[in-house]
Order: C-alpha cells, then sequence, then structure tokens
C-alpha cells in the first residue's frame, strides 16, 4: 500500500460508465483515494451503490450549476470523466484537472467527435487525456489511445469507442499519477 496516495475527485455529466469502471479498477487495487464525485446532474444509482458498498467517505455532490473550489478541498487532481460544461479559470489556475476526450486531439474538439469522424472519413477513433487549460480541448495531451475503424456505422463506432475507454482509462490514470 502506498503511503502517499493522491486524493483525485472527478467530475461527470452523464451516467459515468467510464467512472464506474474506475471506481471498480481503484477498489481492488486502492491506488488513489477518491475525495469527491461532483455532477451537473443525479449521480447513478449504480455509482452511489459501489460507493456505499465499499464504505468509502466519498463526497457526491449532484446538480451542481457553478463549481466551487470547496467542492475539491483536499483533492490533489480532478478528472474530468464525460463532464460536458466548461471548467471555470479560477479551478483551472488552482488545481492540476484532467480531461478524458473522446477523440485524438487536436483533431475534433468539442462536441459531437464521432460524427464528424465519420463525416470525414477519418481511418481511426479513439480518446486522450490531456490536462485542461482555458482553452477549449487545447491543454497538454497526457496519453492517447487509438483504433482503427473497421465499421463506418456510428452506433457501432460508439459501442467500441465506449469499449476502448472502459479498457484503458483506470490504467491511463494510474500511468499518470505514478
Amino acid at each position: 500500500m502506498r503511503l502517499n496516495k493522491k486524493k483525485v475527485s472527478f467530475l461527470i455529466s452523464g451516467k459515468g460508465s467510464n467512472l464506474y469502471k474506475i471506481l471498480v479498477n481503484n477498489f481492488k487495487n486502492e491506488k488513489f483515494f477518491v475525495a469527491s464525485i461532483i455532477s451537473n446532474n443525479l449521480i447513478s444509482d449504480e455509482i452511489k451503490k459501489i460507493v456505499k458498498r465499499n464504505e468509502y467517505k466519498i463526497n457526491l455532490i449532484e446538480r451542481v450549476t457553478n463549481l466551487k473550489s470547496y467542492y475539491f478541498k483536499g483533492t490533489d487532481i480532478i478528472f474530468s470523466v464525460g463532464y460536458m460544461k466548461v471548467i471555470n479559470s479560477k479551478l483551472i489556475d488552482k488545481y492540476t484537472i484532467l480531461n478524458l476526450h473522446p477523440s485524438i486531439l487536436p483533431k475534433y474538439k468539442g462536441l459531437m467527435t464521432q460524427k464528424r469522424m465519420l463525416i470525414n472519413n477519418e481511418k481511426e477513433f479513439g480518446f486522450t487525456i490531456h490536462k485542461v487549460s482555458k482553452d477549449l480541448d487545447s491543454g497538454d495531451i497526457i496519453s492517447q489511445k487509438r483504433k482503427k475503424i473497421s465499421n463506418f456505422n456510428e452506433l457501432k463506432i460508439l459501442k467500441a469507442h465506449k469499449e476502448l475507454e472502459h479498457q484503458f482509462v483506470y490504467k491511463k490514470l494510474i500511468d499518470y499519477l505514478y
């Protein structure tokens, strides 16, 4: 067990399937502490159950319209995994914030990345973990994972993309932390 484990807070907007996979892996391996899970929507019952089942003291904060510094008290790193809002510059200046972006940056910043990849007949898809900067999806790239597009059906690409993220995001986070 590491004595100097990092404290990570997570930002989500949707169901949180990537966060769920991260939590499952981390509860087995305990590579870092989870300080907070913050969402601008409701946090899924699936995530609430895994937190409760493992009896961890994690701040669950829902329906947040404006991120405040005190939500992140004691946090070493903030990881945005599917958070669909712009993060304010005060937080960007104060914390190391990572973002999971669903494309190979610097291409396809912003939303609807798979649709734009298909329109442009890209040969591969993937994700990028990058540091959050004041410019949208423009921070230093930490890690990327890519895979060849074998079927140009948008729903199949979305499914394959989620599977790729679920398979590698936890490992990429741990690689960054240590």
